[in-house]
């Protein structure tokens, strides 16, 4: 059975007509002017290889850091923090505010009263869709739950290992209840 042609055109005209009243929120078209195309040029090739250059350089100053207050501690055990490892923490706190400063993240703005540690001792972050949730991660040092091949990370993993953290395994089926009790 064959459907008459105006209708066919009707319903091309229709759905041309639908996309330019709806924008798709996946695409985003930039449009740059041409003095904006010379500025992103300008800091692409004087102010980005020195801001990579401060991140990477506070990064590898916070790696002994974290690696000295990691050497003779459990993996598995919570034990309490001792007086130097809470002066490591508060030294890696500001050499992590430091690093994110100088990669461009000046003030990270919070709205609302932050939750006292009585109230609300978790800080939670989903989908863990990008490295952005790295930032409070690390100006916090909150504990998290993070897939165990994350400690292998050669600088990253010893920074985690310094946070309290919980590593899972999705081939154990009673990691679960190990996180439990």
């Amino acid at each position: 059975m064959r459907f008459p042609k105006r209708r066919r055109h009707a319903a091309v005209e229709d759905a041309s007509e639908m996309s330019a009243r709806f924008r798709n929120p996946f695409v985003h078209e930039l449009k740059f002017t041409l003095l904006q195309k010379i500025k992103i040029g300008l800091m692409t090739v004087t102010l980005l290889p020195f801001r990579l250059f401060l991140a990477a350089f506070w990064m590898l100053l916070a790696w002994p850091f974290a690696f000295v207050a990691t050497v003779g501690r459990a993996d598995n055990t919570v034990e309490p923090v001792s007086w130097w490892r809470w002066l490591v923490d508060l030294a890696l706190k500001a050499i992590m505010r430091a690093m994110w400063f100088s990669g461009g993240f000046h003030w990270v703005r919070v709205k609302g009263q932050p939750a006292l540690p009585s109230e609300a001792p978790i800080l939670t972050l989903a989908p863990h869709s990008s490295y952005f949730d790295a930032i409070p991660v690390t100006m916090t040092m909150a504990s998290i739950v993070m897939k165990a091949e994350s400690k292998d990370i050669p600088v990253w993993g010893t920074l985690i290992k310094f946070i309290r953290r919980c590593f899972v395994s999705a081939s154990d089926p009673f990691m679960g209840r190990r996180l439990r009790d």
